[in-house]
């Protein structure tokens, strides 16, 4: 039978005991830190080659893209400046309708 204070529960009383904990393993220094990725991904020439040729052809289909926006944003223009015409030109009907005189 352990005394203790009375106020003090058991989970508070596990809670002081201290933990005692193995020792970590040492970790090795290492001071060149430089590293070949070619030994973790292992890519022959024939992967290589298959990588740089999707690569070119998503460069393409990125510059392709980039063109047809341009041409979209062409195009839009083009009707944005018809509408504003055919708008003025109604205006422009409208007032000779209703002055005729003029």
């Amino acid at each position: 039978m352990t005394l203790r204070h009375p106020s003090v529960t058991e989970d508070e009383q596990r809670v002081k005991t201290p933990l005692i904990l193995p020792p970590l393993p040492e970790i090795p220094t290492v001071n060149d830190l430089s590293f070949d990725f070619s030994s973790l991904i292992g890519a022959s020439d024939v992967d290589q080659e298959k990588i740089q040729k999707r690569a070119s052809n998503v460069m393409k289909l990125a510059q392709e893209n980039e063109k047809l926006k341009a041409e979209l944003k062409a195009m839009t223009d083009r009707l944005e400046a018809a509408e504003r015409r055919r708008a003025q030109l109604k205006t422009k009907e409208q007032k000779i309708m209703e002055d005729p005189s003029s």
